[in-house]
Parts: C-alpha cells; structure tokens; sequence
C-alpha cells in the first residue's frame, strides 16, 4: 500500500514538470485583426474624413451642428458629468468667435471635475468600491485614495501608459523614490484590492484565498486593459479565442509572489496623534456603552429564558447538560435547536419596554454623536508587494485551487507574445502592456472613450475583442486613433479633445432613422444618451444650488433611506453599522465621493444601472422600466431636492413668472416655451389651492412650487442628452 502511495505521488511530480498540453497558435490566430499591431491609415487626416468616408458608401453624410445650447450640455456632461452653470451658457451663446465652442473645450478638460468624470468609467471598468462584498461586506477603509489617485492621474493628464505601469508594479517602480512618490505608487497599486473579496476568516485555507486573490488581479487585468475575456480560460481553454488555460496561468505567474499589504504612510507624529484621539474617542464612549448593555442585558436574558422555557423537555435537557457531559445524541440536539434559540435583535426590541427604549435611543444618539467625532484614520493604503521567494506556478484543473497541473512560468498569452519574450517581473509585464507593438491596450481605450461619448464604442463589444466579440464598424478610424495615442506619449486629453472637436461628435441627434443605416452604426447623426445615475443626482444637486464641489477625500455617508436599512441591516442595529457623516455639507458632494459600499445601493443608482462593482464594467448597462420614473418622482432624494430648488427660486424673486423661467435656466439652460409656461402655470395654480387646504399660504406656495420643480426635473430634457 505504501509503495502504492509513493508511485501515485511520483506520477502526480512528473505530471507537474511537463510541458502543458494546449492548442497550437496557427497564423490564422494571430491574422485576427486585434492580435495584429495597429496602422496608421493615411487615407484621411481626421475623424470627420473616416466617418464621412463610411458614409459616403450609403450615400449619407454627416447632420447639421447642433444648437449652441445643445452643445454645451452636451460637452459639459460629457467632459465634468456637470451640466453648464446659466453664466457658461450665456457666455458661449453670446461668443460669436471662431474658436468659441474649443475654448468652451480647453476650459472643461482643465476642470478638476475633469477628472472625476472619467475616474468613474475607469472604477466602473477595475469593480472600486470601499467594502468588500458578500456576507459580511467588511469595510476598506483606505480604498478611497486609489480613487482620489484616479481622479488625480487624469485631471494631470498623467500619460496612459504611465498610469496602468504604476497600477500594474507600483511597488517595484518605487525602489529609491522619494516619499511622496512612493506613497502615490502604493496606492496606485489598490488597482488590484478594487474587486470583491470575502476570503477573511483566518479559517480559510491560505493557498484557497490566495488562488482567489490571484484570479481577482488577471481578471481585472484581462477586462479593464487588454479588452479580452481572459477569465473564460481559468478552468479550461478558452472556447472560442486562442487561449489556453496555460496562458491564463502564465499571466497570473506575474503575480504569484504578490501579497496584499496595509501600509502606513503616516509620520509617527500623525500616529501619535490618532491613537491619542482614538482613546479619547473610547474614553467618552465606555460609560454610554455602559448603560446601553445595562438596559439590554436584562431583556436578552428575559427572551432568551422565554425561548428556552417554550422548548421541548429533552432540548432544556440537553443545554442544561456541562458541554463536557453531553451525549452524542445530546450534542446534535444542541446544534439543531440553535437557530430556534438565537435571540435577535428584533426580540430584544420588541421585548424591551417603551420607556426603556426611549431612555436607550436617546444613549445610542450620544453614542453616534460621539463616534462622528472619531479621528480620521492615518494616511495609509492598500498595497502589494512580491515577497522574497517566488511561488511555483500550477496550472489549476477545471480552476480547482487544491489540484496542481502542469508548472507554467510568467508570459503573455501566446497569440501576444514577441518572439524570444522571457520576462521576469511585473513590471516587465507593465512594460509589454504599454509597449507601442502591443495591439490591444491603446485600441481598447480609445474605443472606451468613444462608447462613452457616442453611446457605442467602434467596437461594440468594449470589452470583448476576441472571435466573439463585433468587429469595428470604423477599422481604420480605431487604429488611426490608437497610433495617435501612443505617438503622442500615450496623452489621453488629446484623443478626448480629438474627438469632442470633431464635427461627427457635434452634429444634432435628431431626424428619423435612415433606411440606408437604421441602427446609427455610421454616425450619421449623434446619439441620444441617458445621463448615468450619478450624473442625475450630480445634476439635480446642482440646480438646487446645494452641489458641493469639493474633490478629494474619504468617502461620504449619507442618509439611507428606510427601505434600503430594511433590506441591507437583517441583523444588528443599522445605524451601528452605517455611521452617517456628521457634516451635512458632506452629503451634497459629488456622488463619487459617497461610500461605495457593495451591499448598500442607493435606490436611485440602482435603478439607473449602477454597476453592482462585483464584476468589470467597462459599458453600462441602459434599462428602462417604471421604478426609474417613481424615485424620480416620488423618491425622497428627488422630493428634497425639488424643495431646495423651490425655496432659492422663491429666494430670487417673488414672481411667479421669474421662478418659473428661473427654474427651468437651472434645470436644462433655456427658458420655457410660451405653451410651456402656460401649462406649467397652470399646474402651479392648481397645486396652490390644492396645498392652501392643508398649510399655510407660504408653505402652500413652496409646496406647489416644488411640485414644479419635480415635474421639470422628471423631464426627458433633463434626464437625457441630445
């Protein structure tokens, strides 16, 4: 038996030390045209001629320039996700200069809302949020740096190419820089902590969690950079593109000695400091903490009796028994009656006598008063660095994390790889990525940007380029733009302003489809697109007046809504685990400043297709259906902003025909039509005499007005782009 064992574990050792069995690569393969390194085309010189050229075949041609104002809503929301203030719109109508509209350009893309805007689709595309996921969706507490570092990289115009090198081997990058260098290249590294985890029990086998942490990185990496479904091959070959599941191991050889790490970017100053606040902080809490468990701990004991008094004689039995003394017959009863016995806290609540929950809400709102108070935790980050000894590589059978196939070694997919490639690091992967003769990683992000301009990438598949995704609908147009990327040191802001200049990006949208190119493939026109969920809030905030435009820092709690503590918080207290940002100024931030916790999605952002973060997004889903148009107009975010908006209206002025031109220059930049002023008129009166029946004149009159301001803001104007 023993020999038996001995030979079984020699053939699983020759089994690991041969060479993997996988599909050859066939020059068919490497002939597909997103495997072959992009062209230059001479045949025209700007995007209008590429586009023209296509439809000029169908015998269309581009439409007219939209209208000033059409424009400047447009590029605004595009550029910042803002909508133009009244004086940026008066400024470009009243422009009658040739360069008017680029100046309008030049000055959005220096915005630092710039950079917000675009960080969102780039933490869309790598799952950012600050939580990790699934059951106990532990909080990060220092993701938010690697979106403040995201933000930062592109309002600097930081060279793309510079970008994903210091995401993909920050840490190496970092050997004798100085400090403040190295901490911007540890947080660049949280690219790879962005996706879901929930391998935190210390119970967990750790070579379990680190396949998993593994398989996070190339996923992320296959998605948001190459554009290729590289994951499909971690548990056999890739069913449709020349990859095998060895090349999917090869990739993740890269990473095989990386490890997450917390590290500290604090001063023994800063820490000093924290940890003295902190035990202040503790000092204040002990005796409220005190009081509260002196008013639970009665009522637990009461529940818990009562449960154990309704069980049968032979459980009561078996928990009274020492745990020591229990039968084997007596033990399964204790596992089994558990969950009967668990006492929640909702029995402890509805247990617990009125006066003494009134006394113990009124210690739990100190106890948050306190806690608002907390330090803010020292500069740090989530990291990875190799350690000293480099893991072997195992292909993984069927992406089973305990089987060891075949020993692989770092590499590129083979369809990708140059001749006599050997590299030995991260950041010589960073380097093959970037590397002007790579042909996936330029194509794949100005054909992001252009999606996320037209609503429709030349790809339309954004992040499939493989045998099964579309094939560009503008082929050379797609390398024309990906060779001006890399000869211009890989300058995003160049292809951005490329293409919001161009004549196809200023045409007007309307018109019918035409017969000759029904589903607007060629651009004849420009598209209508739905603002993004965050856009709308973004918006609505600031035709309020209340937007705050600060930029940077931790992320922001705000106010949840009932239903979203009713369905998230099944357990505990939720106000224990969902501490609101003490300053209201805090709340009406940006929205990609607020708390990106995976299990808690705000309804509005849900419902206008907020990625759920667990997996890359790269093009965003656009969904219609009827919960959208009730949190727009019944949804308590959407009632208080339309209040705010009401009371500055009413602020303004006490005319009833300024408050509604007003309202509408603050919602979508113009000023209504005769026909809607009247019919908003109308409704205004109607609503006044409906609220004077419940409230005071005044009141009754904000009350309508808000009304109005409700019904302008559920309008297709202000929800779409055209």
């Amino acid at each position: 038996m023993r020999s038996l064992s001995v030979l079984l574990l020699f053939a699983i050792a020759v089994r690991a030390d041969e060479k993997p069995r996988e599909p050859a690569i066939t020059a068919e393969d490497r002939a597909h045209w997103s495997y072959v390194k992009p062209v230059r085309s001479d045949k025209h010189s700007t995007i209008d001629g590429f586009i023209r050229g296509k439809l000029a075949e169908k015998k269309l041609d581009l439409s007219p320039e939209a209208d000033k104002l059409t424009l400047i809503r447009r590029v605004s929301f595009d550029l910042t996700g803002l909508p133009p203030t009244i004086a940026e719109i008066n400024a470009f109508v009243q422009d009658t200069s040739a360069n008017a509209y680029e100046k309008v350009v030049d000055r959005l893309l220096a915005s630092p809302h710039f950079g917000e805007r675009w960080a969102q689709h780039w933490l869309d595309a790598v799952r950012f949020a600050e939580s990790n996921g699934y059951e106990l969706d532990a909080d990060r507490p220092h993701a938010w740096r690697y979106r403040d570092y995201v933000v930062k990289s592109f309002n600097d115009d930081k060279p793309y190419k510079t970008f994903l090198r210091e995401q993909i081997a920050g840490d190496e990058l970092a050997a004798g820089k100085d400090p403040r260098t190295v901490a911007e290249l540890l947080i660049a590294t949280g690219m790879h902590r962005c996706g879901p985890s929930h391998m935190v029990s210390g119970n967990l086998d750790k070579e379990m969690i680190r396949q998993e942490y593994l398989t996070e990185m190339v996923n992320g990496i296959g998605s948001a950079v190459l554009g290729i479904t590289l994951g499909c091959a971690r548990c056999h070959n890739h069913k449709t593109d020349p990859i095998s599941t060895a090349d999917y191991y090869r990739v993740q050889a890269f990473f095989a000695a990386a490890k997450y790490t917390e590290v500290s970017l604090a001063t023994n100053e800063e820490k000093a400091a924290y940890d003295k606040a902190k035990a202040e902080i503790a000092r204040r809490l002990a005796p409220i903490k005190k009081q509260i468990e002196a008013i639970d701990a009665p009522v637990r004991a009461k529940v818990t009796a009562a449960k154990r008094a309704a069980l049968a004689p032979k459980y009561r039995e078996a928990l009274d028994t020492d745990s020591k003394k229990r039968t084997p017959e007596q033990q399964k009863l204790v596992k089994d009656i558990q969950p009967v016995i668990k006492v929640s806290w909702d029995d402890v609540l509805n247990a617990m006598p009125p006066a003494e929950k009134a006394k113990r809400d009124a210690l739990r709102q100190q106890q948050f008063a306190i806690e608002a108070d907390a330090p803010t935790l020292p500069p740090a980050t989530w990291s990875i660095a190799d350690e000293p000894k480099r893991p072997i590589t195992y292909i993984r059978p069927r992406g089973d994390w305990a089987k060891q196939g075949s020993v692989v070694t770092m590499n590129v997919p083979r369809v990708l790889a140059p001749e006599s490639y050997e590299p030995k690091s991260r950041i010589e992967f960073a380097d093959w990525l970037t590397s002007n003769d790579q042909p996936l990683t330029a194509r794949v992000i100005v054909n992001r940007l252009w999606h996320h301009y037209f609503g429709r990438g030349i790809v339309r598949t954004v992040a499939d380029f493989g045998l099964t995704g579309e094939k560009p609908t503008h082929p050379e147009l797609l390398d024309w733009l990906a060779v001006d990327l890399m000869q211009n040191e890989w300058k995003l802001k160049r292809i951005h302003k490329l293409i919001v200049m161009s004549k196809t990006y200023r045409q007007s949208s309307d018109g019918k489809p035409n017969a000759a190119d029904p589903d607007n493939r060629l651009l004849g026109k420009q598209n209508r697109k739905r603002l993004e969920a965050e856009a709308i809030r973004d918006a609505m905030l600031a035709a309020s007046g209340e937007l705050n435009r600060a930029v940077g820092g931790p992320g922001v709690r705000v106010p949840l809504e009932p239903e979203v503590y009713d369905l998230i918080f099944t357990e505990g207290e939720p106000d224990g685990l969902w501490t609101v940002t003490k300053d209201p100024k805090q709340h009406v931030r940006r929205s990609i400043y607020l708390f990106a916790k995976r299990n808690v999605r705000l309804p509005l952002f849900e419902a206008f297709d907020q990625p759920d973060t667990l997996t890359p997004c790269t093009g965003r889903n656009v969904s219609t259906f009827a919960p959208q148009a009730l949190i727009l107009m019944n949804g308590p975010f959407a009632r208080d902003r339309s209040l705010a908006l009401a009371t500055a209206l009413m602020a303004d002025s006490k005319d009833e025909a300024a408050w509604l031109n007003s309202l509408y220059r603050r919602a979508i930049g113009r000023t209504p039509t005769p026909a809607e002023h009247a019919t908003l008129a109308e409704f205004l009166k109607v609503q006044t005499v409906d609220a004077m029946s419940r409230m005071p004149a005044d009141a009754a009159a904000r009350t309508a007005l808000a009304d109005a301001c409700r019904a302008v803001l559920n309008s297709n104007e202000f929800v779409y782009l055209k």
